[in-house]
């Protein structure tokens, strides 16, 4: 079964793990290796603090110096060496593959039982 995640890592580690997920043909093109990804979105730096503008529109004041990539897996994560870098942003953060926002909540929800987006509303109780 497919799995998606979300990682974060340092430019430098991006550039190195993703050699292990990429290949390339016999006229030197790369490509990313369908026999482990099905699709790799490549985020960058992603915004941590925002603000706004003399005009009031919202504007990022401070990147994250980590650089975000999302990753559809065809199975399970290929190589080990990306579980490090898994990170669990609330539902669905700033990108999700279509189709998978149900499944990214529930392993969200199993990877971080205690969150407060994964415990359901009580109902109010009776006097």
């Amino acid at each position: 079964m497919a799995t998606f995640r979300k990682y974060e890592m340092t430019p430098t580690q991006w550039e190195a793990a993703k050699k292990k997920i990429e290949t390339t043909d016999a006229e030197g093109n790369t490509s990313w290796d369908s026999s482990k990804v099905i699709a790799v979105v490549e985020l960058g730096h992603l915004c941590t603090q925002w603000g706004t503008d003399a005009e009031g529109n919202r504007v990022c004041e401070v990147e994250s110096p980590m650089y975000a990539v999302d990753i559809l897996w065809t199975d399970q994560p290929a190589t080990t060496s990306f579980a490090s870098y898994v990170v669990w942003p609330e539902p669905c953060g700033v990108h999700i593959f279509a189709g998978w926002a149900e499944q990214y909540a529930l392993d969200y929800c199993a990877a971080n039982p205690s969150a407060a987006y994964c415990q359901p509303p009580q109902p109010p109780v009776e006097p």
